[in-house]
């Protein structure tokens, strides 16, 4: 006697529907919005990998420069000399807004590493002095 499994048992995907019923699944399915969705997701991922990794050695280490040694050795993320320094990969848009904090008049505590620009145009001038 041949029992069948109760369809509890066996996943969604491994049953079987009539061919009116079937719904295609594969890719562009949904129009392309996923499949443009999931790109530019990677796209962004992608980007943000450039500018992390391009960080590395773009600093001169302060222990090195201090003492002459590094804890970190060839592990550390900063150069040990002016001959390991690399360039630094700035995303397009840094510094092109103005930092709000310099806009209300307050002291950015970030300094030089803040994202946004501190000098201000004569208009942001006008808009800080209302």
């Amino acid at each position: 006697m041949n029992q069948a499994t109760p369809a509890a048992a066996t996943p969604a995907a491994y049953t079987r529907k009539p061919s009116s019923q079937r719904a295609y699944a594969g890719p562009g399915a949904d129009g392309g919005k996923k499949g443009e969705e999931q790109k530019t997701k990677q796209d962004a991922a992608g980007e943000l990998d450039v500018y992390n990794q391009g960080m590395f050695k773009t600093e001169l280490c302060n222990k090195w420069e201090e003492t002459g040694a590094c804890p970190y050795g060839d592990q550390c993320q900063f150069a040990h000399g002016v001959s390991e320094l690399r360039p630094v990969i700035r995303h397009p848009r840094y510094k092109t807004e103005v930092c709000r904090m310099v806009l209300n008049g307050e002291v950015c505590p970030y300094g030089h590493r803040c994202h946004f620009r501190h000098s201000l145009t004569a208009a942001e001038r006008l808009l800080r002095s209302r």
